[in-house]
């Protein structure tokens, strides 16, 4: 058996495991996981794959690049239409938007 590289305690084991992309879940596929941390690990094939099935749903690449805007005295922030559409938002949808730490935030839809 092989040692975890990354707790050095465990043993990596073969196993099918689920692969959940943004809340979907995309199938089962082999991975390689160890007994003591959890780390999971994928072969170049089976993250070709999992990109494969990705792409198809649609959700592959929503991160986005984007500029910090004004709107009177106001900031804001423009939101790519791939992640809208993800999100199903809507303009005048309402939002709770709340620091994560001095570098990021976050921001939950409210329904």
């Amino acid at each position: 058996m092989e040692k975890c590289d990354e707790c050095k305690t465990g043993t990596i084991q073969n196993k099918e495991v689920e692969y959940i992309l943004l809340g979907k879940n995309l199938g089962q596929y082999p991975a390689m996981v160890c007994n003591s941390c959890g780390q999971t690990l994928y072969t170049a094939d089976v993250l070709d794959q999992v990109e494969a099935k990705a792409r198809k749903l649609g959700i592959w690449g929503l991160a986005a690049k984007t500029r910090i805007g004004t709107s009177g005295n106001a900031l804001d922030v423009k939101l790519p239409k791939a992640i809208t559409n993800f999100l199903k938002l809507e303009k005048g949808q309402e939002v709770l938007i709340e620091p994560v730490d001095e570098k990021r935030f976050q921001v939950a839809i409210i329904r």
